[in-house]
């Protein structure tokens, strides 16, 4: 009878622990402190609209982010306007490109107005950015999918290269994401 008993009571001691467990994740789930990440599209940049001797690759860094790497071959300095770049989405809509110094301690909040990038003549440069409109997403560590996976989306990027606006232009294509 005493094995009985103590059975019992180990017994109610898991579903006390598991109810309990589950309250917990249903509480951190309905306020937002956590977030079922849905896996990635995997997504393709290629170029579009390429700048003669300016070597540029963007690739996707996974949920937000994006990598920007620049090889300024011209015999003098470029200027990246991350004010005038945008990511626009499968939808037609324009989001302001946000330079990220480090991914890993966002900005609190968008800035109204971001300063260009100098590159001086025969070096490289390499920058993550997101879009301004997803830095919240960010802080969640979110990955929004695009509406119509069929479209593509597109990055243009304004540099100004001896006194004129230039734009590299690429294209987003999205492959769904890989099933485990």
């Amino acid at each position: 009878m005493k094995e009985m008993l103590l059975l019992m009571s180990k017994g109610k001691a898991m579903i006390k622990s598991l109810v309990t467990f589950v309250c917990i994740l249903l509480v951190t789930l309905l306020t937002g402190c956590a977030t079922l990440r849905q896996p990635d599209h995997d997504q393709t940049i290629t170029v579009s609209n390429p700048i003669k001797d300016v070597p540029i690759t963007v690739s996707y860094q996974g949920g937000v982010f994006y990598r920007l790497e620049i090889s300024n071959t011209l015999p003098s300095t470029i200027n990246l306007l991350w004010d005038e770049s945008a990511y626009v989405t499968t939808t037609g809509e324009s989001v302001r490109i946000l330079h990220l110094t480090d991914k890993n301690d966002l900005p609190k909040s968008v800035p109204a107005q971001q300063a260009s990038t100098s590159i001086p003549s025969n070096s490289k440069f390499e920058a993550d950015f997101t879009g301004d409109e997803w830095l919240d997403c960010a802080r969640r560590n979110c990955t929004p999918h695009p509406k119509n996976s069929v479209k593509k989306a597109g990055i243009s990027l304004a540099f100004k290269i001896k006194g004129k606006r230039v734009r590299w232009q690429g294209e987003v294509t999205f492959a769904p994401p890989r099933q485990p």
